[in-house]
């Protein structure tokens, strides 16, 4: 990948947050997505359940997971595109997320997506996960 095309998703992305933290800040809604937890034997799967017409900005995540759609419809720009475009996933899908990956997703329908993280330790406590899973910016 192009350095070129990571910093031009990358300067994207951070607007597309900017602009929601800034929107956010002024409305008194809850969020327009839920977050599910699920845990098997050395496996932790997060359930992210995107709401119609509504936009979010993903965490930045560390290491290597499988991401599925498992409904839906949403279009996606990701840090980890080869080319500066819109991805657009419908119905169903499996694909790998990279480390570092980090993207901006816009909700067509109500969508669900899940990862699905190794877990060797079993970890349970959600705060610790996120700390080793993902950050929520790249200077952190």
């Amino acid at each position: 990948m192009s350095s070129e095309v990571l910093d031009l998703q990358k300067a994207k992305i951070a607007n597309i947050q900017d602009s929601l933290d800034k929107i956010s800040k002024n409305l008194d809604q809850p969020a327009a997505f839920i977050n599910t937890h699920h845990f098997a034997e050395g496996v932790y799967v997060r359930a992210y359940y995107g709401v119609k017409d509504s936009v979010v900005v993903s965490q930045v995540h560390l290491h290597e997971n499988i991401t599925i759609l498992a409904r839906g419809h949403c279009r996606v720009i990701s840090t980890m595109q080869e080319e500066e475009r819109i991805d657009v996933y419908r119905d169903f899908g499996i694909f790998k997320t990279l480390p570092y990956t980090k993207r901006a997703l816009y909700f067509l329908e109500d969508t669900t997506i899940l990862t699905v993280h190794p877990n060797p330790e079993n970890i349970t406590d959600i705060k610790l996960l996120e700390e080793r899973l993902v950050k929520p910016n790249f200077t952190d």
